[in-house]
């Protein structure tokens, strides 16, 4: 065979390959687009059926996916971090409506770390926001105020975790930090329900201590530094609803 005739040969093979491969991709890509209109018409009939009642406080996205797997993306009207998905996949559909909208994971997730950002840039102090509970355990006008996202570094719906690293390991230094802390959030009107404080010995790291149930009340109480005390000395405290816990 001639050089001449392997090279029509190649190229012939070479476009016949090219042909195939544009010819695959252009089907695949007809199919997915035939696949997401019967995924969407599904997903819409689902949320006409189990959601219909509801639908006018809600935004409907379009709906996205790839490889047989859809969803589309449900958003309150109140606030965009509200929402929840329906998802079709393997010919079943489900949503994520109880805890996603229901028990407001996104929501309060955008909002502890919003809270968060918000009393670094007060106080210039790092810290952890949990919510007290999911959002459907709160009263309707807590829920309203969260949803609003109003004033809610002063609403007691979260709790306030804060890491201490104490040099001098003695109950007038810890109660005092402790003190610290918590005079430094009232002053810019922060109000956790209460505080949950991990206090570490300097100069002992495997010596750590969780303290929960701190309130404000902290500050007036002339018994704080037995309590403290009595936590160092590993023993029950009584007539406080402060508890702790050894981590090391």
């Amino acid at each position: 065979m001639s050089t001449k005739n392997s090279l029509l040969i190649s190229r012939g093979i070479f476009t016949i390959f090219v042909i195939v491969a544009f010819g695959l991709i252009i089907m695949n890509e007809k199919s997915t687009d035939l696949f997401k209109n019967k995924a969407d018409k599904l997903i819409n009939e689902y949320i006409e059926t189990n959601y219909s009642q509801t639908m006018p406080s809600f935004i409907l996205e379009e709906t996205k996916g790839k490889n047989k797997a859809y969803q589309k993306k449900i958003i309150s009207k109140q606030n965009n971090h509200h929402y929840f998905y329906v998802k079709y996949s393997n010919k079943t559909i489900s949503d994520t409506y109880k805890e996603d909208y229901e028990e407001g994971k996104s929501l309060l997730t955008h909002i502890t770390k919003q809270l968060e950002k918000d009393i670094l840039d007060q106080t210039n102090t790092t810290c952890t926001i949990q919510p007290t509970t999911t959002l459907d355990q709160y009263s309707e006008g807590v829920k309203e105020k969260i949803i609003k996202e109003d004033h809610l570094l002063e609403l007691r719906f979260y709790y306030l975790q804060k890491e201490l690293l104490i040099n001098n390991w003695n109950k007038t230094e810890i109660t005092k930090q402790i003190k610290d802390i918590i005079q430094k959030m009232k002053e810019h009107h922060i109000s956790p329900k209460y505080y949950e404080i991990t206090i570490t010995n300097q100069n002992e790291i495997t010596t750590s201590i969780k303290i929960s149930n701190i309130t404000e009340d902290f500050l007036e109480n002339s018994n704080v530094e037995s309590i403290i005390e009595d936590i160092l000395n590993n023993k029950e405290i009584k007539d406080s609803k402060i508890t702790y816990q050894y981590q090391n």
